[in-house]
């Protein structure tokens, strides 16, 4: 039998068909009657993925000491009991800010991203302020902070009009890996056919820059640099649309005073890009307005990333590319100003106030001087869903003791991890195909069909979140039911509901893409011209960054002007980490046999040029060395940016397959040196050096001693 349905492995929603002979999934292909479908590797492993021998299908209770992962199955109704019982107990013995909740990307399917957001998160039915999620780490600062400090609305109301641009920028963003329905590598490859020219700004040369007709390696964190530099030259030269200066800008004059005094053979240095092509690229930036930006999280793990993002978008906005054909567009209209929100105290909003204003939630890189140091009080429960910070966040050593330290620890998940088995009690989650549910797609909304039935005793997360509310005196504000949730879903409207059941492809709100909408007063709700800011302009100085004493204008700053993190003679490399894979999704994937086959080792991605300068050979191990320790891996000589080292993250945990298991890169970057405005970590611009295994041992390993 074959159903046509949407992937259940990851929360991208791709529209697949599926194949099911006695009950369980056999095959699962794109499907090809629906323009978005698509299957990557990892979803068409989906049976491997789903019948794993590592599935957790039972309710677990720790019996051993915490880590040593030794558990003992339950019943549901005891394993519920004592999570309800236990995070009840700690918020009378603290107070309900000592209990945390963490939504992973593994767990962010719609159903339980909403016991998570909103007005009422999980654990702000009982008085926390400490509800949050991966939003700490990923996404957030490029797809919110830096476009609502900017245009005023979320990176999800804007769109590159790729079919009608006649150059695309790439920065920050490699399409060619996304998940989901690979829409934007679709209209790149079709610009491309129609001789639209393709220029790709990354330290890597795989992937996108394969397709570009120009690549312009760049040193991984230094993207603001050069978005700086072309502003300059273009601002200098007096190359910029001077009516939307005048009439829909707000502190361009302040910015102009500080580009004045931005020394572009400094910005070259910092950058890698020779002052020529700097000059090259913004020729070719200011010889049309058909320009669109592809750009993505890559933007993010920076010293200054929200700036740098902001400075990109300036680039797009002073050149008259904004709300024109082939620029950078509006998707709907009628939009008001954004507030900020109040985190009340929450954990890291004292640190990142801006953070917390802008999502209303903390920062979850606070959390463990909560749990070791209580600073700025103690915490002492935590819920994880669908995550692993020990494997994706710095210092795995850290989150250890954060975990020995919690007096409740509960984990929803599908599959052992090195936070389960810390966990006090795991809980075990179906796959999306094992359940029932509605999903926001493109556009419009889907019935997300239920393939197989539930593995074992595995329930959906929003029914154990509910079980676990349903202890804890509030199990009323989750469905309990397959028809409550649904009707939920789509918060009671039940004609929708109809509506969605009839129609197998979803229920859509076409949005048609119109231009010079800020100049006829279509964005705003108020219908006056202009932007939906505080300021009612495009903000070049940020009203609400101004307002929490940050330098309100985009500002690059330079990972080397950290003396901490070692001179460049001792660390002549900069390293960035994680890039994205079509077969592994954040910390999932090496724990399934057959994905660690197919990808078997994880490694120092680097440049021909860099390996010979410091004597490294492909497939050679090597030692990748920080200031705050070092890993090893094996050598990938492949096209890098001068200078510059790429590791693979996502690695590191005893139940992950063979070489995955030992090398995890997040051990030699840090938890205490972030973007100041969003608090996110720099995962992407990190000091180092490499040096041959053999060589290293020679050396007899001295820590920080100069090994060039």
């Amino acid at each position: 039998m074959k159903k046509k349905g949407i992937c259940g492995i990851c929360p991208h929603k791709c529209p697949v068909l599926v194949t099911i002979e006695k009950e369980r999934i056999v095959k699962v292909e794109a499907d090809v009657e629906h323009p978005e479908g698509r299957v990557c590797p990892r979803g068409a492993m989906a049976s491997d993925i789903i019948y794993s021998e590592t599935r957790i299908t039972k309710p677990l209770i720790r019996v051993g000491k915490k880590g040593e992962g030794l558990f003992r199955e339950s019943s549901w109704e005891e394993a519920l009991q004592l999570a309800g019982k236990s995070f009840l107990k700690i918020r009378d013995k603290y107070g309900a800010n000592s209990l945390v909740s963490y939504v992973g990307s593994s767990g962010s399917e719609d159903a339980t991203s909403r016991c998570f957001t909103g007005d009422k998160p999980f654990f702000k039915n009982i008085g926390s302020d400490n509800d949050m999620g991966c939003g700490s780490i990923c996404n957030t600062s490029s797809n919110k902070l830096a476009s609502i400090l900017t245009y005023g609305v979320p990176a999800t109301e804007l769109c590159s009009d790729i079919p009608n641009s006649d150059i695309i920028f790439v920065w920050g963003k490699n399409p060619k890996t996304d998940a989901g329905s690979m829409r934007v590598m679709k209209e790149i490859i079709q610009a491309k056919k129609r001789k639209a020219l393709i220029i790709v700004i990354d330290p890597r040369g795989e992937g996108i820059a394969e397709l570009a007709d120009i690549w312009i390696p760049i040193i991984p964190g230094s993207d603001g640099a050069l978005a700086i530099a072309m502003l300059k030259i273009i601002v200098e030269s007096g190359r910029y649309d001077k009516d939307f200066i005048e009439n829909y800008t707000a502190g361009f004059e302040e910015f102009a005073n500080y580009l004045r005094t931005v020394n572009l053979k400094k910005m070259s240095y910092d950058s890698g890009v020779s002052e020529e092509t700097m000059h090259k690229i913004s020729d070719i930036f200011c010889s049309t307005t058909k320009i669109s930006l592809v750009s993505y999280t890559g933007l993010e793990y920076q010293l200054s990333g929200v700036q740098n993002n902001r400075a990109i978008q300036i680039l797009w906005a002073i050149t008259g590319k904004i709300d024109v054909p082939g620029g950078i567009c509006f998707r709907g209209s009628d939009y008001t100003v954004f507030e900020l929100k109040s985190a009340n105290q929450a954990i890291g909003s004292s640190e990142f106030p801006l953070f917390s204003g802008i999502t209303g939630k903390g920062q979850f890189t606070k959390v463990p001087n909560a749990v070791l140091y209580g600073t700025p009080y103690p915490v002492r429960g935590l819920l994880i869903c669908g995550a692993s910070p020990a494997i994706m966040y710095p210092n795995q050593q850290l989150w250890h003791e954060v975990y020995e330290k919690l007096e409740c620890f509960v984990v929803l998940e599908r599959y052992m991890s090195e936070d389960a088995k810390y966990a006090d009690i795991i809980l075990p989650s179906t796959t999306f195909y094992e359940y029932e549910s509605i999903v926001n797609i493109r556009d419009g909304m889907r019935l997300r069909k239920q393939m197989i039935e539930p593995l074992g005793e595995a329930k959906a997360d929003v029914f154990i979140l509910q079980g676990i509310a349903e202890n804890m005196g509030f199990g009323d504000v989750y469905p309990k039911t397959k028809e409550e949730l649904l009707l939920w879903m789509c918060k009671g409207d039940k004609e929708l509901l109809e509506n969605l059941i009839r129609n197998e492809y979803g229920v859509f709100e076409e949005k048609k893409i119109t231009y010079y909408k800020y100049k006829t007063g279509k964005i705003r709700a108020d219908r006056q011209p202009g932007f939906p800011t505080p300021s009612g302009k495009f903000e070049i100085c940020s009203t609400y960054i101004q307002q929490y004493s940050y330098t309100p204008y985009p500002e690059y700053k330079d990972i080397r002007s950290i003396e901490n993190l070692g001179s460049k003679e001792d660390y002549p490399l900069i390293m960035t980490t994680a890039a994205r894979s079509g077969l592994r999704f954040c910390s999932f994937g090496p724990g399934i046999k057959k994905i660690a086959m197919k990808e078997r080792v994880p490694t120092i991605d680097i440049g021909e040029k860099d390996a010979k300068k410091y004597g490294l050979k492909n497939g050679e191990e090597a030692i990748v060395e920080t200031v705050f320790g070092k890993e090893e891996f094996k050598v990938r000589i492949c096209p890098m940016a001068e200078g510059s080292i790429h590791v693979a993250g996502g690695t590191g945990s005893c139940y992950m397959e063979g070489e995955w298991r030992n090398h995890n890169i997040n051990n030699v970057c840090s938890m205490n040196y972030s973007d100041p405005i969003s608090g996110f970590l720099i995962l992407k611009s990190i000091p180092c050096r490499v040096l041959a295994k053999t060589i290293y041992n020679n050396k007899n390993g001295e820590k920080h001693s100069p090994l060039f």
